[in-house]
């Protein structure tokens, strides 16, 4: 893939939305599979907070880069993001999992309210970045 494919998927607001949102899902994921090879499971379900709450804030401040002219109710759109990113990456490990369902209901919304946090945080970074610029 080319950066000119990436250039025209984010041209458009839909593309921009999901270019936003595929990048905290597939960082969270690479984050992931890179500390499970080095830690045991029940360690790496201690740093899943940490994870996402670094790529929905990246996602949140992706999202507001990409789209600031172009989108209405920023920080509604960033936490929606944020979210899905959270229940992205969650189903992800509960499909992948050969311990069954390790993501527990509590623990789904305790990473959401992370998700929301931390993905407003990140849009309203970007947010200012722009308003200095």
């Amino acid at each position: 893939m080319s950066i000119s494919f990436f250039n025209r998927l984010t041209a458009s607001l839909p593309g921009a939305i999901i270019y936003s949102i595929l990048a905290g899902v597939i960082g969270a994921l690479i984050l992931m599979i890179y500390l499970g090879g080095m830690v045991a499971t029940e360690s790496l379900m201690k740093w899943i907070p940490w994870i996402l709450g670094f790529n929905t804030a990246i996602t949140g401040y992706s999202l507001i880069d990409k789209t600031m002219e172009r989108l209405h109710n920023k920080r509604i759109y960033a936490v929606g993001s944020g979210v899905i990113v959270v229940v992205t990456v969650c189903l992800v490990l509960t499909l992948t999992s050969e311990f069954g369902n390790i993501v527990t209901p509590a623990q789904l919304a305790m990473y959401g309210i992370i998700g929301v946090i931390f993905s407003g945080f990140g849009a309203w970074v970007s947010i200012k970045r722009h308003h200095f610029e």
